[in-house]
Protein backbone atom coordinates (compact mmCIF):
# COMPACT_ATOMS: atom_id res chain seq x y z
CA UNK A 1 0.00 0.00 0.00
CA UNK A 2 3.23 2.74 0.44
CA UNK A 3 4.46 1.99 -2.53
CA UNK A 4 1.29 2.34 -3.93
CA UNK A 5 0.14 5.52 -2.56
CA UNK A 6 4.02 6.74 -3.73
CA UNK A 7 3.74 5.66 -6.86
CA UNK A 8 0.03 7.47 -6.97
CA UNK A 9 1.71 10.66 -5.67
CA UNK A 10 4.35 10.43 -7.91
CA UNK A 11 1.81 9.85 -11.22
CA UNK A 12 0.54 13.52 -9.87
CA UNK A 13 3.16 14.83 -9.77
CA UNK A 14 3.94 14.77 -13.32
CA UNK A 15 0.25 15.22 -14.52
CA UNK A 16 0.73 18.63 -12.80
CA UNK A 17 4.04 19.93 -14.58
CA UNK A 18 2.87 18.36 -17.81
CA UNK A 19 -0.26 21.12 -16.84
CA UNK A 20 1.86 23.34 -16.03
CA UNK A 21 4.40 23.13 -18.55
CA UNK A 22 1.52 23.70 -21.05
CA UNK A 23 0.30 26.73 -19.80
CA UNK A 24 3.77 28.24 -19.56
CA UNK A 25 4.11 27.60 -23.54
CA UNK A 26 0.93 28.94 -24.03
CA UNK A 27 1.09 31.92 -22.00
CA UNK A 28 4.45 32.14 -23.42
CA UNK A 29 3.05 31.76 -27.12
CA UNK A 30 0.33 33.80 -26.63
CA UNK A 31 2.81 36.73 -25.44
CA UNK A 32 5.13 36.34 -28.24
CA UNK A 33 1.89 36.47 -30.64
CA UNK A 34 1.02 39.62 -29.15
CA UNK A 35 4.59 41.08 -29.29
CA UNK A 36 4.55 40.26 -32.89
CA UNK A 37 1.15 42.68 -33.29
CA UNK A 38 2.22 45.50 -31.22
CA UNK A 39 5.60 45.49 -32.93
CA UNK A 40 3.34 45.36 -36.56
CA UNK A 41 0.90 48.13 -35.40
CA UNK A 42 4.14 50.34 -33.93
CA UNK A 43 5.62 49.65 -37.65
CA UNK A 44 2.67 50.54 -39.40
CA UNK A 45 1.97 53.22 -36.95
CA UNK A 46 5.84 54.70 -37.51
CA UNK A 47 5.42 54.27 -41.63
CA UNK A 48 2.30 56.69 -41.39
CA UNK A 49 3.99 59.25 -39.27
CA UNK A 50 6.97 59.15 -41.69
CA UNK A 51 4.63 59.76 -44.35
CA UNK A 52 2.92 62.56 -42.51
CA UNK A 53 6.28 63.92 -41.78
CA UNK A 54 7.25 64.10 -45.84
CA UNK A 55 4.32 65.41 -46.78
CA UNK A 56 4.23 68.31 -43.77
CA UNK A 57 7.82 68.77 -43.90
CA UNK A 58 9.12 71.91 -45.79
CA UNK A 59 12.92 71.67 -45.68
CA UNK A 60 13.90 67.88 -45.28
CA UNK A 61 13.69 68.20 -41.97
CA UNK A 62 12.49 65.43 -39.70
CA UNK A 63 10.12 66.32 -37.06
CA UNK A 64 9.02 63.99 -33.80
CA UNK A 65 6.27 62.27 -33.57
CA UNK A 66 4.33 64.51 -31.36
CA UNK A 67 5.08 66.94 -33.81
CA UNK A 68 3.97 65.66 -37.05
CA UNK A 69 0.64 64.82 -35.21
CA UNK A 70 0.21 67.98 -33.97
CA UNK A 71 1.16 70.14 -37.46
CA UNK A 72 -1.73 67.58 -38.93
CA UNK A 73 -4.67 67.96 -36.71
CA UNK A 74 -4.12 71.92 -36.86
CA UNK A 75 -3.71 71.19 -40.77
CA UNK A 76 -7.31 69.13 -40.74
CA UNK A 77 -8.93 71.90 -38.39
CA UNK A 78 -7.87 74.40 -40.57
CA UNK A 79 -9.62 72.36 -43.79
CA UNK A 80 -13.02 71.68 -41.55
CA UNK A 81 -13.20 75.87 -41.24
CA UNK A 82 -12.86 76.34 -44.53
CA UNK A 83 -15.07 73.86 -45.75
CA UNK A 84 -17.76 74.93 -43.40
CA UNK A 85 -17.11 78.64 -45.31
CA UNK A 86 -17.05 77.63 -48.88
CA UNK A 87 -20.93 78.48 -49.32
CA UNK A 88 -20.60 81.40 -47.11
CA UNK A 89 -20.33 85.40 -48.62
CA UNK A 90 -17.93 87.84 -47.28
CA UNK A 91 -19.85 89.96 -44.75
CA UNK A 92 -17.83 92.99 -46.15
CA UNK A 93 -20.07 93.22 -49.06
CA UNK A 94 -23.18 91.12 -48.37
CA UNK A 95 -25.84 93.00 -45.37
CA UNK A 96 -25.54 90.54 -42.61
CA UNK A 97 -29.89 90.81 -42.90
CA UNK A 98 -29.25 88.39 -46.27
CA UNK A 99 -29.40 84.86 -46.74
CA UNK A 100 -26.81 84.05 -48.71
CA UNK A 101 -29.42 82.69 -51.63
CA UNK A 102 -31.22 85.95 -50.95
CA UNK A 103 -28.21 88.18 -51.79
CA UNK A 104 -27.06 85.56 -54.99
CA UNK A 105 -30.88 86.21 -56.22
CA UNK A 106 -30.27 90.15 -55.91
CA UNK A 107 -27.14 89.64 -57.68
CA UNK A 108 -28.53 88.31 -60.52
CA UNK A 109 -31.28 90.16 -61.06
CA UNK A 110 -29.07 93.05 -60.85
CA UNK A 111 -26.92 91.46 -63.84
CA UNK A 112 -29.65 90.63 -65.03
CA UNK A 113 -28.15 87.10 -65.56
CA UNK A 114 -28.63 83.68 -64.68
CA UNK A 115 -26.38 80.52 -63.73
CA UNK A 116 -25.81 77.28 -65.96
CA UNK A 117 -24.35 74.51 -65.49
CA UNK A 118 -23.31 71.99 -69.09
CA UNK A 119 -21.33 69.14 -70.02
CA UNK A 120 -18.82 69.00 -72.51
CA UNK A 121 -21.31 67.18 -74.52
CA UNK A 122 -24.12 70.25 -73.91
CA UNK A 123 -26.29 68.71 -71.77
CA UNK A 124 -27.89 71.19 -69.03
CA UNK A 125 -27.19 70.25 -65.40
CA UNK A 126 -28.52 73.23 -63.87
CA UNK A 127 -29.91 76.81 -64.09
CA UNK A 128 -31.16 78.66 -62.03
CA UNK A 129 -34.73 80.21 -61.87
CA UNK A 130 -33.92 83.79 -63.49
CA UNK A 131 -34.02 82.33 -66.46
CA UNK A 132 -37.04 82.09 -66.46
CA UNK A 133 -37.88 85.93 -66.03
CA UNK A 134 -34.97 86.90 -69.20
CA UNK A 135 -35.09 83.93 -71.31
CA UNK A 136 -38.52 82.21 -70.88
CA UNK A 137 -37.54 78.48 -70.37
CA UNK A 138 -38.31 77.25 -66.90
CA UNK A 139 -35.28 75.22 -65.32
CA UNK A 140 -36.96 72.04 -64.98
CA UNK A 141 -37.76 72.00 -68.46
CA UNK A 142 -33.91 72.55 -69.22
CA UNK A 143 -32.45 69.84 -67.35
CA UNK A 144 -30.84 67.07 -69.55
CA UNK A 145 -31.16 69.06 -72.96
CA UNK A 146 -28.80 70.29 -75.19
CA UNK A 147 -27.30 73.98 -74.45
CA UNK A 148 -27.01 73.66 -78.45
CA UNK A 149 -30.49 73.68 -78.65
CA UNK A 150 -31.47 77.03 -77.52
CA UNK A 151 -28.36 78.37 -79.11
CA UNK A 152 -27.98 80.35 -82.44
CA UNK A 153 -26.64 77.62 -85.28
CA UNK A 154 -24.18 80.36 -85.84
CA UNK A 155 -22.49 80.18 -82.69
CA UNK A 156 -22.59 75.81 -82.58
CA UNK A 157 -18.54 75.95 -84.21
CA UNK A 158 -17.52 78.56 -81.77
CA UNK A 159 -18.96 76.57 -78.76
CA UNK A 160 -17.44 73.16 -79.66
CA UNK A 161 -14.06 74.55 -80.36
CA UNK A 162 -14.40 76.24 -76.90
CA UNK A 163 -14.88 73.02 -75.50
CA UNK A 164 -12.45 71.21 -77.54
CA UNK A 165 -10.04 74.16 -76.46
CA UNK A 166 -10.65 73.68 -72.77
CA UNK A 167 -10.47 69.70 -72.88
CA UNK A 168 -6.65 70.02 -73.44
CA UNK A 169 -6.08 72.52 -70.75
CA UNK A 170 -4.30 71.60 -67.69
CA UNK A 171 -5.29 74.43 -65.47
CA UNK A 172 -8.67 74.62 -65.91
CA UNK A 173 -10.28 75.97 -62.79
CA UNK A 174 -7.95 79.00 -62.90
CA UNK A 175 -8.71 80.18 -66.50
CA UNK A 176 -11.63 82.62 -66.35
CA UNK A 177 -13.44 81.71 -69.68
CA UNK A 178 -15.77 84.86 -71.81
CA UNK A 179 -17.69 83.69 -74.58
CA UNK A 180 -21.02 85.48 -76.41
CA UNK A 181 -23.69 83.81 -78.18
CA UNK A 182 -27.30 84.33 -79.27
CA UNK A 183 -29.74 82.42 -77.13
CA UNK A 184 -33.08 81.56 -78.12
CA UNK A 185 -36.34 83.18 -76.49
CA UNK A 186 -38.73 81.55 -75.45
CA UNK A 187 -42.36 82.24 -74.53
CA UNK A 188 -44.75 79.32 -73.21
CA UNK A 189 -47.67 81.74 -73.23
CA UNK A 190 -47.48 82.77 -77.35
CA UNK A 191 -47.25 80.06 -80.28
CA UNK A 192 -43.97 80.50 -82.39
CA UNK A 193 -45.55 82.42 -84.91
CA UNK A 194 -45.97 85.29 -82.23
CA UNK A 195 -42.78 85.86 -81.34
CA UNK A 196 -41.45 88.45 -83.97
CA UNK A 197 -38.31 87.24 -85.88
CA UNK A 198 -35.73 90.05 -84.57
CA UNK A 199 -36.84 89.53 -80.75
CA UNK A 200 -36.17 85.12 -81.23
CA UNK A 201 -32.36 85.67 -80.10
CA UNK A 202 -30.81 87.34 -77.20
CA UNK A 203 -26.93 88.17 -76.77
CA UNK A 204 -26.14 86.51 -74.12
CA UNK A 205 -22.01 86.85 -72.58
CA UNK A 206 -21.37 83.72 -70.29
CA UNK A 207 -18.56 83.99 -67.71
CA UNK A 208 -17.26 80.84 -65.79
CA UNK A 209 -14.99 78.06 -66.01
CA UNK A 210 -14.42 74.52 -67.38
CA UNK A 211 -13.92 71.81 -64.14
CA UNK A 212 -13.28 68.36 -64.49
CA UNK A 213 -15.43 66.01 -62.05
CA UNK A 214 -14.42 62.74 -60.93
CA UNK A 215 -17.77 61.70 -60.87
CA UNK A 216 -20.49 62.67 -63.61
CA UNK A 217 -23.47 64.75 -62.47
CA UNK A 218 -26.69 64.82 -63.95
CA UNK A 219 -30.28 66.69 -63.12
CA UNK A 220 -33.48 64.89 -62.10
CA UNK A 221 -36.85 65.99 -62.09
CA UNK A 222 -36.42 67.97 -59.19
CA UNK A 223 -33.78 69.92 -61.44
CA UNK A 224 -31.05 68.69 -58.58
CA UNK A 225 -27.56 67.88 -59.58
CA UNK A 226 -26.92 64.27 -58.33
CA UNK A 227 -23.80 62.46 -58.76
CA UNK A 228 -24.30 58.84 -60.90
CA UNK A 229 -22.44 56.59 -63.26
CA UNK A 230 -21.58 57.81 -66.58
CA UNK A 231 -20.83 55.58 -69.80
CA UNK A 232 -19.51 58.15 -71.80
CA UNK A 233 -16.17 60.25 -70.25
CA UNK A 234 -16.20 62.80 -72.09
CA UNK A 235 -18.79 64.21 -69.42
CA UNK A 236 -16.64 64.93 -66.18
CA UNK A 237 -15.60 68.11 -68.14
CA UNK A 238 -18.53 70.83 -67.12
CA UNK A 239 -19.13 74.38 -67.56
CA UNK A 240 -20.01 76.41 -64.44
CA UNK A 241 -20.78 79.63 -65.61
CA UNK A 242 -23.33 83.08 -65.23
CA UNK A 243 -24.87 84.29 -68.63
CA UNK A 244 -26.10 87.65 -68.99
CA UNK A 245 -28.59 89.28 -71.17
CA UNK A 246 -26.86 92.11 -72.85
CA UNK A 247 -29.74 93.85 -74.12
CA UNK A 248 -30.82 96.03 -70.63
CA UNK A 249 -34.28 93.80 -69.38
CA UNK A 250 -36.63 97.16 -68.64
CA UNK A 251 -39.75 95.22 -67.47
CA UNK A 252 -39.78 91.69 -66.78
CA UNK A 253 -41.79 88.94 -65.57
CA UNK A 254 -41.62 87.62 -61.93
CA UNK A 255 -42.46 84.53 -62.14
CA UNK A 256 -43.48 82.92 -58.60
CA UNK A 257 -42.78 78.79 -59.02
CA UNK A 258 -43.62 78.16 -55.50
CA UNK A 259 -46.74 76.83 -53.90
CA UNK A 260 -47.12 79.23 -51.39
CA UNK A 261 -50.27 81.23 -50.75
CA UNK A 262 -49.50 85.02 -51.35
CA UNK A 263 -52.33 87.70 -51.09
CA UNK A 264 -53.43 91.31 -50.38
CA UNK A 265 -56.40 93.22 -50.31
CA UNK A 266 -57.09 96.80 -51.81
CA UNK A 267 -60.33 98.38 -52.11
CA UNK A 268 -61.54 100.25 -55.58
CA UNK A 269 -63.91 103.54 -56.52
CA UNK A 270 -66.67 102.29 -59.14
CA UNK A 271 -64.05 104.15 -61.56
CA UNK A 272 -61.70 101.84 -60.73
CA UNK A 273 -58.64 104.20 -58.33
CA UNK A 274 -57.35 103.04 -55.47
CA UNK A 275 -59.07 103.56 -51.96
CA UNK A 276 -57.16 100.96 -49.67
CA UNK A 277 -53.74 98.99 -49.86
CA UNK A 278 -53.71 96.84 -47.45
CA UNK A 279 -50.19 96.11 -45.13
CA UNK A 280 -49.40 93.11 -47.11
CA UNK A 281 -49.59 94.83 -50.47
CA UNK A 282 -46.13 96.75 -50.31
CA UNK A 283 -44.11 93.30 -49.94
CA UNK A 284 -45.88 91.83 -52.45
CA UNK A 285 -46.00 95.20 -55.52
CA UNK A 286 -43.47 97.00 -53.84
CA UNK A 287 -45.98 100.38 -53.81
CA UNK A 288 -46.79 101.76 -50.74
CA UNK A 289 -50.27 102.66 -49.83
CA UNK A 290 -49.76 106.54 -50.47
CA UNK A 291 -48.16 105.83 -53.74
CA UNK A 292 -51.21 103.88 -55.31
CA UNK A 293 -54.02 106.30 -53.51
CA UNK A 294 -55.84 107.90 -56.31
CA UNK A 295 -54.27 106.20 -58.83
CA UNK A 296 -56.47 103.94 -61.38
CA UNK A 297 -55.63 100.45 -61.65
CA UNK A 298 -55.33 100.06 -65.24
CA UNK A 299 -51.99 102.25 -64.96
CA UNK A 300 -50.51 99.08 -63.58
CA UNK A 301 -51.84 96.22 -66.21
CA UNK A 302 -50.67 94.40 -68.99
CA UNK A 303 -51.71 95.70 -72.32
CA UNK A 304 -52.33 91.94 -73.02
CA UNK A 305 -54.69 91.45 -70.81
CA UNK A 306 -56.36 95.07 -70.53
CA UNK A 307 -58.96 93.76 -72.87
CA UNK A 308 -60.14 90.71 -70.51
CA UNK A 309 -59.83 92.64 -67.40
CA UNK A 310 -62.13 95.59 -68.73
CA UNK A 311 -64.96 92.70 -69.45
CA UNK A 312 -63.81 91.22 -66.03
CA UNK A 313 -64.77 94.50 -64.65
CA UNK A 314 -67.88 95.07 -66.63
CA UNK A 315 -69.31 91.62 -65.99
CA UNK A 316 -68.51 92.62 -62.33
CA UNK A 317 -70.50 96.12 -62.61
CA UNK A 318 -73.78 93.74 -63.83
CA UNK A 319 -73.26 90.73 -61.41
CA UNK A 320 -71.81 92.92 -58.63
CA UNK A 321 -69.46 89.93 -57.33
CA UNK A 322 -66.86 88.09 -59.70
CA UNK A 323 -63.67 86.19 -59.88
CA UNK A 324 -60.87 87.30 -62.46
CA UNK A 325 -58.91 85.58 -65.46
CA UNK A 326 -54.98 85.93 -64.77
CA UNK A 327 -53.54 89.16 -65.79
CA UNK A 328 -50.40 90.89 -65.08
CA UNK A 329 -49.77 93.96 -62.47
CA UNK A 330 -46.52 96.31 -63.24
CA UNK A 331 -44.94 96.09 -59.49
CA UNK A 332 -42.58 99.29 -58.16
CA UNK A 333 -39.99 97.32 -59.55
CA UNK A 334 -40.68 96.98 -63.12
CA UNK A 335 -41.17 93.21 -63.44
CA UNK A 336 -44.70 92.07 -64.13
CA UNK A 337 -46.34 89.44 -61.52
CA UNK A 338 -49.42 87.20 -62.54
CA UNK A 339 -52.42 87.97 -60.41
CA UNK A 340 -55.91 86.83 -59.74
CA UNK A 341 -58.88 88.74 -57.91
CA UNK A 342 -61.74 87.87 -56.52
CA UNK A 343 -64.23 90.79 -55.55
CA UNK A 344 -67.44 91.98 -55.10
CA UNK A 345 -69.23 95.71 -54.59
CA UNK A 346 -70.06 97.16 -51.21
CA UNK A 347 -73.13 99.21 -51.02
CA UNK A 348 -74.28 101.67 -48.81
CA UNK A 349 -76.46 100.32 -45.95
CA UNK A 350 -78.83 102.96 -46.30
CA UNK A 351 -79.73 103.81 -49.28
CA UNK A 352 -78.38 100.73 -50.62
CA UNK A 353 -76.03 102.60 -53.65
CA UNK A 354 -72.66 101.22 -54.37
CA UNK A 355 -69.88 102.58 -52.98
CA UNK A 356 -66.46 100.69 -53.47
CA UNK A 357 -65.32 97.48 -54.77
CA UNK A 358 -63.45 95.14 -52.65
CA UNK A 359 -60.58 93.07 -53.92
CA UNK A 360 -58.75 89.86 -52.44
CA UNK A 361 -56.13 89.32 -55.25
CA UNK A 362 -53.68 86.17 -54.81
CA UNK A 363 -50.68 85.77 -56.74
CA UNK A 364 -50.67 83.02 -59.12
CA UNK A 365 -47.95 80.32 -59.80
CA UNK A 366 -46.24 80.76 -63.04
CA UNK A 367 -46.77 76.89 -63.92
CA UNK A 368 -50.46 77.24 -63.24
CA UNK A 369 -50.35 80.29 -65.92
CA UNK A 370 -48.68 77.93 -68.55
CA UNK A 371 -51.10 75.49 -67.66
CA UNK A 372 -54.12 77.24 -68.52
CA UNK A 373 -52.93 80.37 -70.66
CA UNK A 374 -50.07 78.48 -72.74
CA UNK A 375 -52.60 75.77 -73.98
CA UNK A 376 -56.00 77.11 -74.27
CA UNK A 377 -57.16 76.29 -77.54
CA UNK A 378 -59.49 78.93 -77.47
CA UNK A 379 -57.34 81.76 -76.53
CA UNK A 380 -54.88 80.34 -79.62
CA UNK A 381 -58.05 80.54 -82.19
CA UNK A 382 -59.20 83.63 -81.29
CA UNK A 383 -55.98 85.75 -79.87
CA UNK A 384 -58.09 86.21 -76.41
CA UNK A 385 -57.48 85.28 -72.92
CA UNK A 386 -58.82 82.49 -70.94
CA UNK A 387 -61.84 83.79 -69.28
CA UNK A 388 -62.60 82.48 -65.76
CA UNK A 389 -60.47 80.12 -64.73
CA UNK A 390 -60.86 78.43 -60.70
CA UNK A 391 -58.60 78.49 -58.94
CA UNK A 392 -57.42 76.36 -55.49
CA UNK A 393 -56.71 78.99 -53.66
CA UNK A 394 -59.44 81.39 -54.50
CA UNK A 395 -62.72 80.96 -53.62
CA UNK A 396 -65.29 81.02 -56.07
CA UNK A 397 -68.51 82.90 -54.92
CA UNK A 398 -69.83 83.57 -58.10
CA UNK A 399 -71.68 81.02 -60.72
CA UNK A 400 -69.41 79.84 -63.94
CA UNK A 401 -72.58 79.45 -65.93
CA UNK A 402 -73.98 83.33 -65.53
CA UNK A 403 -69.99 84.53 -65.98
CA UNK A 404 -69.66 82.49 -69.16
CA UNK A 405 -73.58 83.67 -70.44
CA UNK A 406 -71.47 87.10 -70.52
CA UNK A 407 -68.76 86.60 -72.12
CA UNK A 408 -70.68 85.01 -74.88
CA UNK A 409 -73.21 87.76 -74.94
CA UNK A 410 -70.51 90.31 -75.33
CA UNK A 411 -69.11 88.14 -78.38
CA UNK A 412 -72.23 88.13 -79.70
CA UNK A 413 -72.58 91.52 -79.92
CA UNK A 414 -69.61 91.90 -81.93
CA UNK A 415 -70.17 88.67 -83.97
CA UNK A 416 -71.91 90.95 -86.93
CA UNK A 417 -68.79 93.35 -87.17
CA UNK A 418 -66.23 90.11 -86.87
CA UNK A 419 -67.87 87.38 -89.30
CA UNK A 420 -64.74 85.96 -89.27
CA UNK A 421 -64.48 85.01 -85.84
CA UNK A 422 -64.63 80.90 -84.74
CA UNK A 423 -66.92 80.80 -82.24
Amino acid sequence: MILKGRYYQGFMANVCSTIRGYFVMKTIMIRKSRNLSEKKRRDQFNSLVNELNRMLSTANKKMDKSTVLKTTINYLKNQKVLRSRVHEIDNDWKPSFLLNEEFTHIILEALDGFIIVFTSLGKILHASETITALLGYLPKNLINLSIFKIINEADHSMLRDLILESKHSQTLENDKIVFSCHCKRHDLLKDSEEINEKNKFELVQFFGYFQNSSEIFHGNNNGILSPCSSEEDDQNLVFVGIGRIMTPQLLKELPVLEDVKIEFTSRHSLEWKFLFLDHRGPSIIGYMPFEVLGTSGYEYYHIDDLEDVILSHQALMLKGEGTSCYYRFLTKGQQWIWLQSRYYISYHQWNSKPEFIVCHHQVINYLNVIKREGTDLGRKKNKKRLWHIPSNGIQQDTSESDYDSFHKRHYEQQMPQSPQMVS
